[in-house]
This record gives C-alpha cells, structure tokens and sequence, in this order.
C-alpha cells in the first residue's frame, strides 16, 4: 500500500490546511485513485466507528445476517439476550464464510461447508465427525482455537455501528457532539416506520460517487439546496439567508465530524410540508421545534425533523461507488398505525425524493473530477467552513494513521 507521502504532495497539504480563504481541497485524483482509498479504508474508515446497517436487518433474537462492510465479510447477529453482536464471518478451519445468507430465529449457526455449530455469541459448540465419530465427543473443542473473531459492535438509534481497527475508542468518545446535541429528544420513542406491505421504510440507493462527495453534499452544503431541491425553492425560507446576510440556520461545526445545520419547525415544515403525524418529541415531552441536517463522520447522516427522522449511511464499495441505505422513522404512535400510512408514504416520498437530487449531483460532481482542467476546488467563506473542517480532518486521520504504522 502508497504511503500518505507518495499520495499527496507537501504543497498539496499546506493548501488544504491553509486557511478558509486561501485554501483548496483534497487533489481531485483523492476522490477516484485506487491506492488513495485503499490507504483511507485503512487509516481513515476503519479506525472510526462505522455505521454498518440498520437493526432492521437483524430485528429478533435469533437473526443472523451477512454483510460486506468496507470489503471486509461481517456476520452480525441478534443474541437471545437481545444483543447486537458482530464478528468477521469466517470459519477458522475451512476458511468459509460462516453464513452465506439471512438466518431467521436460529438457536445457533451451522457452517455450511462442514457443518460446524456456533453459537449466537461466535463459540464454537460442535465439530462433527472432526475426529471420525458423529460427536467428536473426546475432541476438547477450546484447543481448536476456532471461536469467531469478534468485531466491536454498538446499537444506537436502530443503526449498528462496527469498529475494524486496532484499537476502538469507547462508541460514547466518538460520538459524544452527537449523542449530546441529540440528547434533548426522546429517541427511545422513535421507530422506523412500517410501509404498505408491513416492512419497514428501508430503502436502498446506489451511487457512483467517493464517499468523500457524497458526505461533503449532505449537510455540510447549504448553498446548494435552492439549486438542486425543488422542494426547497418553493419555501420562503430558501436560500437560508435572509436580506442583511444573516443566516438562517446555526451551524454544527465540530472538529470531530458532526457537521450540519438547525433551524427552527417553521422553516422544516416548509420545505417538507406538513402531516398529521404524531410529532416528535423532547423527553420533556413537547413537540421538537428545532430541525437539525447533519452529518457523523464517517458515514451516519441524520435528518431530525418536526413530525419524521431520516438516517442515512453510505456503504462505500470502490474509490467511485457505494451503497446509501435510508430509513426513514417516525414516532412510536405512528410508525406502524394503518391511520397514518399516507402520511409515512408522503414523508417517504420527500425524503427520497431529496435524496435521488442530490445523488444525480453528487455523480456529476464525481463525473467531472476526472477532468484535468481543475485539480482542486476553492472554498466560499461565507458557506463553505463545514467542507473546510471536512478536508482536514480526513487529512488529519490520514497522518495520524501513518504515524501510528511508522511507529
């Protein structure tokens, strides 16, 4: 693997970490070259917390799924305690995936090659015919050394988040400017909403995009929502400025990834019109009146709104493709209640609607990176202090990375 060094020039970084006015972006080959994303995956994606799926994909004790996550075979699976766990989905012996697919309510795992049994907590229960016998009751199973490996796994708001690095920090540590800034709503009360057909609002959208553009669109870009949404440039409030240059929104910059914007119900309730939906609430139990678009780094987006929450992660799978998975929740009361089906399908709709806008921009924007007329972008002060922030924190892993593995 290139080293940070043979990837980014001297020049390169100081103009990244130039201040907001004189600075530049990332080079444009870091948003397409091979080996600048595989040394990402490695120095800046897997030391962080990643979002890898919603709870969704493993609701009940007993369920088991696969998943791909940063090209690495996970296997996360619901205990009969209730727990979320991961582990890299691998047997130890015949080097197999321990499940190939799905598995609904199952006491334990049976690999498919040679049909061992492992249990919901990666320990390895029976070896079968390991010694010649059905049982292989005289062979001691704890000398075969071949438990799962276990992958650091947390829960919160119905996303399973994983660590694939060295050393992971506690999940709180990371998300700490985000679990605090959420901490007034009583998110216990959210559920992703159930459509038509009973199954949850889960909805999956490829993109062919870094994952760097798709993350700098959401939330840290403002300036482009009266140009890109439709939606936005019916409301009065669109763009958020208002006649004396004031903005009209506050600004979630933090150095540790959490960028994005608040505004107040009113102007939400603008964009994205209004429903009967039960609103969403403070643990004080009044309405939530302040909106908030934001982004966790690396890859957990969330929109907080009035009366629905979106969340979004983004599954990067090559240096120019990805995966974004929506879910988009509502309160309790109304999540799964036949009354208001029309107005979860309608907070659905907009949803994926801005999403599928922003996607077609995001591919431009990838599209026209391959071009060598502009190697960098530049940076509007007024707007632009959340993508700047952006820039140098990815930097900032990439050298802290190299410093540890030089080490």
């Amino acid at each position: 693997m290139k080293t940070l060094g043979e990837l980014l020039t001297p020049e390169e970084r100081a103009a990244v970490r130039a201040p907001i006015e004189k600075a530049r972006t990332l080079p444009r080959r870091a948003f397409f070259d091979e080996d600048f994303y595989a040394l990402e995956v490695e120095r800046a994606l897997k030391e962080s917390w990643f979002a890898a799926a919603f709870a969704t994909t493993i609701p009940n004790a007993g369920d088991v799924s696969p998943l791909v996550v940063l090209g690495l075979p996970l296997l996360v699976v619901r205990g009969r305690d209730g727990v979320a766990r991961a582990f890299h989905n691998v047997c130890p012996y015949d080097g197999c995936e321990v499940s190939i697919g799905p598995r609904r309510g199952v006491k334990a795992i049976v690999t498919p090659y040679h049909g061992w049994t492992y249990g919901l907590d990666g320990k390895l229960l029976e070896a079968g015919y390991w010694d010649g016998t059905p049982d292989a009751a005289e062979v001691p199973l704890d000398s075969l050394n071949a438990d799962l490996a276990p992958v650091p796994c947390e829960e919160w708001m119905s996303t399973l988040f994983v660590h694939l690095g060295q050393s992971p920090p506690p999940f709180a540590e990371q998300y700490r400017p985000v679990l605090e800034h959420f901490g007034r709503i009583d998110l216990d009360r959210l559920r992703i909403g159930l459509d038509e057909t009973g199954r949850p609002m889960v909805r999956t959208l490829p993109i062919a995009a870094n994952w760097k553009t798709v993350y700098e669109n959401y939330a840290p870009n403002v300036y482009h929502e009266s140009f890109v949404h439709a939606m936005y440039r019916r409301s009065p409030h669109s763009p958020r400025v208002d006649g004396k240059r004031n903005k009209a929104y506050t600004e979630i910059d933090d150095p540790s990834g959490f960028l994005g914007l608040c505004y107040d119900n009113e102007i939400g309730a603008s964009l994205y019109g209004e429903t009967d939906l039960p609103k969403v609430l403070d643990k004080n139990g009044s309405p939530n009146g302040i909106n908030t678009i934001a982004n966790a780094y690396p890859n957990w987006v969330v929109t907080m709104l009035g009366d629905a929450a979106r969340v979004a992660l983004f599954l990067p799978d090559g240096p120019e493709r990805g995966t974004q998975v929506v879910a988009t929740f509502f309160d309790r009361d109304g999540a799964a209640d036949p009354e208001f089906l029309e107005d979860r399908q309608k907070a659905l709709r907009a949803g994926i609607l801005a999403r599928g806008e922003d996607n077609r921009i995001c591919e431009s924007v990838q599209r026209a990176r391959r071009s060598p007329a502009v190697n960098s972008q530049f940076y509007s002060p007024f707007w632009d202090a959340m993508h700047h922030t952006l820039s140098n924190l990815i930097l900032d892993k990439l050298e802290r990375g190299e410093r540890a593995a030089s080490a």
